[in-house]
C-alpha cells in the first residue's frame, strides 16, 4: 500500500528546497488544465503558510494553493495531482488539510473553467457547483464556481436542524420544475410547483441535498441553469457527510436489481437519499417514478424517511382551513368545461383512482357502473380543460332533499388542490339549485386535499355532509358580536347573509368593463362571458386609487357600477349589482402590486398605473361575491343612501351605514318572505 504524506511547505523542513521544486515541476506539467499562476504567486503562498504538499512513497505528487481573500471563505488556487498519485486520494486528503488549517472559515471555493470537463474531480470533493462568471481566454471562456461549506453551521442552516417542523428534501427534478422559466418545457411541473405554496413554509422546512447543485450544473440552456443556480440560494443545502457514500452504496443494494441494471441514475439518487438520511429528513421529495418504485417498500421502514412525490407531501400538510395557496385566476385561465361521461375507461382509472386509500380499479369500475345504472336521476360528469386534461370527476343526485355525492375527485397536482376548494361552493350552489337542503358525501375515499376543503366549508360527521339554506335562522346568528364572526358565519354557510349586525360597509364604484370580468356582472348591454365550468371564483383583487387608505377588516363591499360612456343616457348601468366580503386592503407600490397579486387580479400592470397616485394603488382583496338576483338602480340607491345619512356623490369609494346592506338586502326577491 502506498505511504501517502500530507503536510504544510514549510523553509524549515529538510528538504524544503527540493519539495519547492518540485511543487513549481508539477505545475509546469499540469498548467494546461490549472491555468497560468506567476511565480510571484507561489512565493507569496509559501510565505504566508498557504502551501499543502503532499507525497506518496517520499515523492512529491501533489499540491494545494489557497488564499483567503475575505473574511470566512478559503479558495482554492490550485488543487494539482501528478498522473502517478490518481486515485490515491491525495487530492481529498491535501484539500482537508487545508481546512483544518483555517478553522475559522466558513466556506470553501473554487473557479475552473468548464471546458476543462473535469467536474468530476470537484464533485468527488464534495463541492458543488453554485454560479458561473466570465473567464480570461482569450477566445473566450466560462468559470464554473464551487462551492463547500466548512466550519460551523451558518444561521438558515441552524434555523434548519433547530427547527421542530420536519424536514422535507427536494430532487432535482423538482427543484428545476420549481425554478426554470415557463419556456422550459417541464411536463407535470404543476405538481411541484404546488411546494411554493405560502402556507407550506409554516409547516415543514425545505432542503436540498448537495447532488442538487451538481445535477443543475448539466441543465441547458446556460441561461436556465443560472436562473436555477440563483433561487438555490433560497433553500437550506445540507452538508455532505462522511458517511454519505456508504450510505449510498447500501441504498443502492436495496434496490431492485432490474431497476438498477436499467436505470444508472439511481446511482445519483441514492446520494440524494443518503444526504438526506444523514441530515435526520423526514421526507425526500421527487417525481421520478423509477426511484418511488425502487424505494417503495423499504425507505420507511429501514431508514425512518418517506420516499414520495410533491403532491403527497402537500397532502400530508394540507392546512384545516382553506389554504392561501388558492387561485381562483388559475381556473379563469385554462377554460374549464364540463362533460358527461357515459362509460368508465382506462384514462379515468389513471387519475382518479385513490390508490393511497387503498381503491383498487376493479372498485373504482363498479363504482361509476352503480350510477350510470341511473340514467334517469343520475350522471356522472368530467370536468376537462381547454387541452383535454383531466381535472376532477363528479356524480351528484338529488334523493329526497338531500343531494347525495357518490364520487368526487379531483385530479393530482397544484390546480388539483384549487379546484377542490371550488367544488365545495359548486356543490352547494347545485344543491339549492336542485331544491336541497343539505349536501352528503357518500363517496368512501375522498382524498385529503378534498377532505380538507370540504371541512374548511362547514362539512363535518361520517359521511362528511353540510345543511343549507338560503337564509339563516335568528337562533343561529344571534351569538354573533363581531365582523369577523359573522364572516366566519357566512363563509361556512354559503350563500346565507345575516343582517341587522355591525359590520362595516363601503360603496365602491367600479366601471363597467371591469365589473363585467371581476364580478361576472351582465346586463342587456353585455353579452354573456364564457365563464368558466365552476363559475364560483372565491377569492380575487380589485385595484384603486388609494384614496381611502384605512379599512376595518373585515369589511362587506357594495359594487355600484357607474354609467357606462358607450351606453345611451336611458340605458346606462349605474346601479349597485353585487357585494362582496373584503379580506384585506393595502396600499402599494404599482410594481409590487401587480408582481404580488397578478394571479388574482383582472388589470394589467399599465392599467393599474391609471389608478395610481404618486405610484402607490389601493389593492383590495375580497371573497364570496354575490350578484343580486336585482341590480339596484341609481334612484332606489340614492333613496337608502340618503335614508342612511350617506352623500349621493359616487365618484369614489364611501363608508356607509350598517343598516345601508341590510336595507339593500331586503329589497331582493325571497326576502319578504322572512
Amino acid at each position: 500500500m502506498a505511504r501517502v504524506q500530507i503536510f504544510a511547505w514549510s523553509a524549515d523542513r529538510s528538504q524544503a528546497d527540493s519539495e519547492y521544486s518540485r511543487v513549481l515541476e508539477l505545475h509546469r506539467d499540469h498548467r494546461s488544465t490549472l491555468g497560468h499562476l506567476p511565480y510571484a504567486a507561489f512565493e507569496e503562498a509559501r510565505s504566508r503558510g498557504r502551501l499543502i504538499v503532499g507525497s506518496v512513497d517520499g515523492t512529491v505528487q501533489g499540491y494545494v494553493l489557497y488564499s483567503t481573500p475575505r473574511q470566512q471563505t478559503l479558495k482554492l488556487v490550485h488543487v494539482c495531482v501528478g498522473e502517478a498519485a490518481r486515485g490515491t486520494g491525495l487530492a481529498k486528503k491535501m484539500v482537508h488539510a487545508a481546512i483544518t488549517a483555517n478553522p475559522d472559515r466558513a466556506l470553501i471555493t473554487a473557479h475552473c473553467r468548464s471546458d476543462y470537463e473535469i467536474d468530476g474531480f470537484w464533485h468527488s470533493l464534495d463541492m458543488a457547483p453554485t454560479g458561473e462568471r466570465p473567464g480570461r481566454a482569450a477566445k473566450g471562456s466560462v468559470l464554473t464556481i464551487w462551492m463547500r461549506k466548512i466550519g460551523q453551521f451558518d444561521l438558515l442552516e441552524s434555523a434548519l436542524y433547530e427547527s421542530s417542523r420536519p424536514i422535507a428534501v427536494l430532487d432535482s427534478n423538482v427543484v428545476i420544475d420549481l425554478y426554470v422559466s415557463d419556456q422550459m418545457d417541464r411536463p407535470d411541473r404543476e405538481e411541484s410547483k404546488g411546494l411554493a405554496a405560502d402556507w407550506l413554509v409554516d409547516v415543514v422546512d425545505l432542503a436540498v441535498s448537495p447532488e442538487v447543485s451538481f445535477e443543475v450544473n448539466h441543465l441547458e440552456p446556460a441561461s436556465e441553469r443560472q436562473r436555477v443556480q440563483r433561487n438555490l440560494s433560497g433553500l437550506v443545502a445540507l452538508r455532505r457527510q462522511d458517511g454519505m457514500r456508504s450510505l449510498a452504496s447500501d441504498i443502492l443494494r436495496r434496490m431492485p436489481a432490474e431497476l438498477t441494471a436499467r436505470d444508472r441514475s439511481l446511482r445519483s439518487d441514492a446520494k440524494h437519499l443518503a444526504d438526506a438520511v444523514l441530515a435526520g429528513a423526514d421526507y425526500f421529495v421527487t417525481r421520478d417514478e423509477t426511484f418511488l418504485a425502487a424505494t417503495a417498500s423499504w425507505s420507511r421502514e429501514e431508514y425512518a424517511i418517506d420516499v414520495l412525490r410533491p403532491v403527497d407531501l402537500l397532502r400530508t400538510f394540507i392546512p384545516p382551513s382553506a389554504p392561501t395557496e388558492f387561485r381562483s385566476g388559475q381556473l379563469e385561465s385554462v377554460g374549464l368545461r364540463w362533460e358527461e361521461v357515459t362509460a368508465s375507461s382506462s384514462g379515468l382509472e389513471e387519475v382518479f383512482v385513490e390508490v393511497h386509500k387503498g381503491e383498487k380499479g376493479k372498485q373504482f369500475r363498479k363504482r361509476l357502473h352503480a350510477v350510470l345504472a341511473r340514467p334517469a336521476s343520475a350522471r356522472i360528469d368530467l370536468l376537462v380543460d381547454e387541452r383535454g386534461r383531466k381535472r376532477a370527476l363528479l356524480s351528484a343526485e338529488v334523493r329526497g332533499d338531500v343531494l347525495s355525492v357518490a364520487v368526487i375527485r379531483v385530479a393530482r397536482g397544484s390546480l388539483g388542490g384549487t379546484i377542490a376548494f371550488q367544488l365545495t361552493r359548486y356543490l352547494r350552489a347545485l344543491a339549492l339549485e336542485r331544491g336541497a337542503t343539505a349536501v352528503e358525501v357518500v363517496d368512501d375515499v375522498v382524498d385529503e386535499v378534498l377532505r380538507a376543503a370540504l371541512v374548511a366549508d362547514g362539512f363535518e360527521g361520517a359521511p362528511l355532509a353540510v345543511k343549507l339554506g338560503r337564509h339563516p335562522r335568528a337562533a343561529q346568528t344571534e351569538s354573533l358580536e363581531t365582523p369577523g364572526a359573522v364572516a366566519d358565519y357566512e363563509r361556512k354557510n354559503w350563500p346565507q347573509i345575516v343582517l341587522d349586525k355591525a359590520v362595516p360597509v363601503r360603496i365602491v364604484p367600479i366601471q363597467p368593463r371591469y365589473a363585467r370580468e371581476l364580478l361576472g356582472f351582465n346586463d342587456t348591454l353585455i353579452q354573456l362571458r364564457e365563464r368558466p365550468a365552476l363559475g364560483l371564483a372565491r377569492e380575487f383583487v380589485y385595484f384603486a386609487a388609494p384614496k381611502m387608505r384605512h379599512w376595518d377588516i373585515p369589511t362587506r363591499v357594495l359594487w355600484y357600477v357607474t354609467k357606462d360612456p358607450r351606453a345611451r343616457e336611458s340605458s346606462a348601468v349605474r346601479a349597485v349589482v353585487a357585494h362582496s366580503r373584503v379580506l384585506d386592503a393595502e396600499v402599494l407600490d404599482v410594481q409590487d402590486a401587480a408582481e404580488k397579486y397578478r394571479s388574482l387580479g383582472v388589470l394589467h400592470r399599465g392599467e393599474i398605473q391609471g389608478h395610481a397616485i404618486d405610484g402607490k394603488v389601493l389593492v383590495l382583496r375580497f371573497e364570496d361575491t354575490q350578484v343580486l338576483d336585482q341590480p339596484v338602480g341609481k334612484r332606489s340607491f340614492d333613496a337608502l343612501l340618503r335614508k342612511h345619512g350617506t352623500t349621493t356623490s359616487l365618484l369614489t369609494t364611501r363608508t356607509g351605514a350598517p343598516g345601508l346592506f341590510d336595507d339593500l338586502i331586503r329589497t331582493q326577491p325571497g326576502w319578504e318572505a322572512r
